[in-house]
């Protein structure tokens, strides 16, 4: 069934309360106009679940083809956006600033879900890989992540994100987190792969699974 609120059944919902829709389309290796393309299409078929990052350097093409649905017949609730904060050691007092870099590009005034895009706060790593660390980065940690998972708390108190989640922690990293956070990760949004080591169940925290595919083996799309 298509329509602006996607397929019945489709939704699972978040310890915020919050519908996440159950299949989205992922925006990384996508640019140009290639990805306007791509997320014109996708919302025109029925999915209401746009996944992106600042890495994926992509986020202006996507508000491209945003800002063209919301023009003609989507209002920005229909829409469920998740983007991800890409932690770096020198940018733990920016990450509101970030955020609102992402709120520009993609043209909309809050996100549905805001994601630390790896567990870790180093100058290097990209979307795929994480930064290598030695141990005593690892001892640094904990004190960088609390500081962060801090910054992102405010981001709700601000309104800009809706909710907040984590991408890649391993269960050990989240056991961490659990201990020190005022608001409980919405989401941990991991790659298929990973799935099996890093899917153990935490009370209020939801689970996303992302895998790549080939396009020229895919099915038409699940909503048509």
């Amino acid at each position: 069934m298509k329509g602006k609120t996607g397929v019945v059944g489709s939704h699972f919902v978040l310890n915020t309360g919050a519908k996440i829709p159950a299949i989205g389309l992922g925006t990384w290796q996508s640019g140009g106009d290639l990805c306007v393309e791509a997320v014109r299409t996708a919302l025109s078929v029925g999915y209401r679940h746009i996944d992106c990052a600042h890495l994926y350097g992509n986020e202006i093409e996507v508000g491209e083809a945003l800002g063209e649905a919301f023009n003609v017949s989507l209002k920005r609730e229909d829409v469920f956006l998740t983007s991800k904060l890409y932690c770096t050691m020198n940018s733990l007092n920016k990450i509101e600033n970030y955020v609102r870099v992402s709120l520009k590009n993609l043209g909309v005034s809050y996100l549905d879900l805001y994601l630390m895009h790896w567990p870790d706060s180093s100058a290097f790593g990209d979307a795929t890989d994480p930064p290598s660390k030695s141990g005593s980065e690892y001892r640094q940690f904990l004190n960088r992540l609390k500081q962060a998972w801090k910054a992102m708390e405010a981001l709700v108190d601000l309104g800009l994100v809706r909710a907040i989640g984590v991408s890649n922690f391993s269960v050990q990293q989240i056991k961490e987190l659990l201990k020190f956070a005022k608001v409980v990760p919405a989401v941990n949004q991991v790659g298929s792969s990973f799935l099996l080591t890093s899917a153990i169940h935490f009370e209020q925290i939801f689970i996303t699974g992302c895998s790549f595919i080939d396009l020229d083996k895919c099915v038409p799309p699940p909503f048509q």
